[in-house]
């Protein structure tokens, strides 16, 4: 089992945005609840990218769009279509 690198930071919160935190997460339980907040938020904008793509790909008008940016040399883009020429093989 590997172990992932942890870093710690700080950052500084009025006392009563802390206090509704704390309040929300519970006493002892801000990292935690802080960590599984920024989870939630990039997998939402994981996922929302994935839709956008899938949309594109059922909008031919959007296709040919979507092909000049393709040609721009994107890497969002790219590394898309790698990994759906993946699923699809």
């Amino acid at each position: 089992m590997k172990v992932e690198t942890r870093y710690t930071f700080s950052i500084n919160l009025p006392i009563s945005l802390y206090h509704k935190l704390v309040d929300e997460a519970g006493k002892g339980k801000v990292s935690t609840f802080i960590k599984k907040l920024l989870e939630e938020k990039f997998i939402e904008k994981e996922d929302n990218l994935i839709n956008e793509y899938q949309e594109c790909y059922s909008n031919p008008r959007m296709l040919k769009e979507a092909k000049q940016w393709e040609k721009a040399n994107i890497k969002s883009w790219l590394n898309y279509e790698k990994s759906r020429n993946k699923k699809s093989n």
